[in-house]
């Protein structure tokens, strides 16, 4: 996985406790579901383990226990880490005796994430059922941010061999836009300033890293310019839609001569 940026730590608690005499929960049923969202405008990777807690107790710490899969959101995209899921994954189908676990689901990812809790609990009557007593919580986790520079996209506009933005067909400038960065960059609108002759924007496609815009974006020059020159300005993420690595490389003037 690429380089963790951000931590979440989500108490977790979930499982059965009927015995009265442990004082670690009151008896009850308890379960936790860990919500994950994807804000981004590019895919966003992370990992999972579970920090317990209990067992073992008594002020003694439990084992870290990683999920074997590295997660992975699109933008816009959600899931869940609940009880089910980590009693399958890291428990092979049942919770050890007494029947609950208590600790922390820790999140690792490239990206900021939204991350939510919701605590679900059920009170237990004299035979062990569960009674009418229910009880839901929602909680935003917190987010902290780790040591070392995020993977940002960095648009730039690209120049012919010879360093000329002049590259003329059919009437139009074409424009090539790179992400020349280490993260996806989301679309995004290119802008040619043709000075007094007016400005004409076009929306430029998501770009992966490395990645050029393909065929490049055709401007139409205007009526005027060219007589004898056609002085530009190229204006790469001109609402600036894209958090990029560096934002003082999206412009680059050119002139056509006429």
């Amino acid at each position: 996985m690429a380089t963790v940026l951000y931590e979440y730590a989500a108490k977790f608690i979930c499982g059965v406790q009927k015995d009265r005499e442990d004082l670690r929960l009151t008896p009850g049923v308890y379960g936790t579901e860990i919500n994950v969202h994807n804000p981004n405008d590019h895919t966003v990777r992370f990992r999972k383990k579970l920090a317990l807690t209990f067992p073992p107790g008594e002020q003694r710490p439990g084992e870290i226990l990683r999920f074997p899969e590295e997660d992975y959101l699109r933008p816009d995209q959600a899931l869940a880490v609940d009880c089910n899921h980590v009693r399958a994954k890291l428990f092979g189908g049942s919770f050890p005796a007494p029947g609950y676990i208590t600790g922390f689901i820790v999140i690792e990812s490239t990206a900021s994430l939204d991350v939510t809790a919701v605590y679900t609990t059920a009170a237990l009557d004299e035979q062990g059922q569960v009674t009418d007593q229910r009880g839901i919580d929602v909680e935003q986790i917190h987010e902290r941010q780790k040591s070392g520079q995020p993977e940002l996209p960095d648009l730039i506009p690209v120049p012919d061999e010879t360093g000329s933005f002049c590259n003329l067909e059919g009437g139009a400038l074409l424009v090539t836009v790179k992400n020349q960065g280490t993260a996806p960059a989301g679309p995004s609108t290119t802008q040619v300033d043709f000075f007094q002759y007016g400005q004409i924007s076009l929306p430029t496609p998501p770009l992966a890293p490395g990645q050029l815009t393909s065929p490049p974006l055709a401007f139409p020059i205007p009526p005027g310019c060219g007589d004898p020159d056609c002085e530009f300005r190229i204006t790469v993420d001109v609402n600036n839609d894209v958090a990029e690595s560096n934002e003082a490389n999206n412009t680059a003037d050119g002139i056509c001569i006429g």
